[in-house]
Parts: C-alpha cells; sequence; structure tokens
C-alpha cells in the first residue's frame, strides 16, 4: 500500500531524496537503497544493532574513532555470535586520556582496518535494523561527519534509540532527576546487571543491549498502550 509522506518518518523522507552516486562504495548505496523501519512498528518486531564507538575524543570534526563494537539482538535474545569489534587504523591520535578510558594504544591500533572499512561494514549491518547505543548522539555525529567528509552526505537517515533517552523519559528516577550518574556502568548498577571487567567497544555495545532489555522488562514498556518505534526512538 502507497504511504504518503505524512506517515513516513523524517528519517526516511530523507532517505528518498538523497541521488545516488556511482562512485560510492556498495555498503553506502545497499544501505541507502533499503526503507528503514516503519515508525508505527511494535518493539517486539523490530531488530537492531546495538553500537559503541571508542573515540580519541567527542569532538567529531577532530577527534577520530579508534573502535567499533557492534551486537544484533531483538527482544527475545541476544545473538552473541554476531558480536564484534572493529579496531581501526587511527593509532596517531590516541591520546592518554582515551588510553586511561578504553585501554587502546596506537600498537594494538596497528593492525586496524580504516575507518572507510568500518563505517561501510556498520552500515553493511545496520540495514533494516534500529541502532541502538548510550548518548547516540556520539555514534551519530562520527557517522555523520565521515559521510559528509566523504560523500556529501550532510546527515545519516537512520532510527535511533538511545538507552538514556529511553530512562529519562520514562523511568521514574529519570523524570524525576534522580540519578546522579547516567554513565553506562552506572546505569547498569541501578537495574542490578553486573559490570563487564574488559571495557571495549563490543563490550559496551553489548552491555547497552543488556540495559535495552532490562528498561523494556522493569519499565513495562511494552505494555504501553500504542508503544511502537515513534514513542521511543531519539
Amino acid at each position: 500500500m502507497f504511504k504518503g509522506t505524512e506517515c513516513l518518518s523524517a528519517a526516511e523522507q530523507l532517505r528518498k531524496t538523497i541521488e545516488f552516486n556511482d562512485k560510492w562504495p556498495t555498503a553506502v548505496k545497499e544501505y541507502l537503497s533499503q526503507p528503514l523501519m516503519d515508525l508505527n512498528t511494535p518493539l517486539d518486531k523490530l531488530e537492531y544493532l546495538a553500537v559503541d564507538f571508542e573515540t580519541s575524543g567527542l569532538n567529531a570534526h577532530k577527534d577520530k574513532v579508534l573502535s567499533i563494537g557492534m551486537v544484533e539482538f531483538n527482544l527475545e535474545q541476544i545473538d552473541l555470535f554476531s558480536s564484534e569489534e572493529l579496531l581501526i587504523d587511527n593509532g596517531e591520535y590516541v591520546n592518554a586520556e582515551s588510553a586511561e578510558i578504553n585501554g587502546l594504544t596506537p600498537q594494538a591500533l596497528a593492525d586496524g582496518v580504516s575507518i572507510q572499512q568500518g563505517i561501510e561494514r556498520l552500515l553493511e549491518r545496520a540495514k533494516g535494523k534500529v541502532i541502538l547505543a548510550h548518548s547516540c548522539n556520539i555514534e551519530r555525529s562520527f557517522i555523520e561527519t565521515f559521510l559528509d567528509h566523504n560523500y556529501q552526505l550532510n546527515t545519516f537517515p537512520a532510527h535511533f534509540i538511545d538507552t538514556i533517552h529511553v530512562e529519562k523519559r520514562f523511568s521514574y528516577a529519570g523524570k524525576t532527576g534522580s540519578h546522579k550518574s547516567y554513565q553506562l556502568n552506572d546505569m547498569r548498577n541501578h537495574y542490578k546487571l553486573p559490570n563487564y571487567l574488559e571495557h571495549s567497544a563490543a563490550s559496551d555495545a553489548l552491555a547497552c543491549a543488556e540495559l535495552f532489555l532490562v528498561q523494556i522488562k522493569k519499565l513495562k514498556l511494552e505494555h504501553i498502550k500504542g508503544m511502537n518505534l515513534k514513542k521511543i526512538q531519539f
């Protein structure tokens, strides 16, 4: 059935207006060729890709991605076999602060893939899925900056869910501002989830997926009348 533009998300309307360049990589063209999920889709009918970037800083215009972690899941299960971490060959941008946070060193990144290969792999895996992240503006800004710089695409048509946004919008603690911290580990502690001993982009992506599934259950989000992608997306 034909859907008018009033039924389409802003991201999907944007995707439909993009004019392809034959020189773009296959992964970029294939991602942009696939319609985004309908906003009216219930949460249990969606497929998700949890994503985490480790970076040299938070400014997407001057800092660099050091690693990309991803894992696929739905509301029934997390596909642990799909967990993946891509080290990016940006070792020269490692600094003392970032190394202390994520443990990544120039030596560890020496055999990494290029940022183009990393983003293309992410796009391959994100097709037909909703992207989940903890503070998703970080991942979104680095992806958009890369696409703008390399392909003159000034935005990234995608549906994002942010676990911080979910917490602030639907939980009592979030609504009342009683959380002392929205850091991923602190949020997991709030829901009595164990923290991973090893910190990496892959483990953070998995930790984010687990947090979201617990939020769904504890906040009874599936039982909210009319709950769908439109109501929960960032």
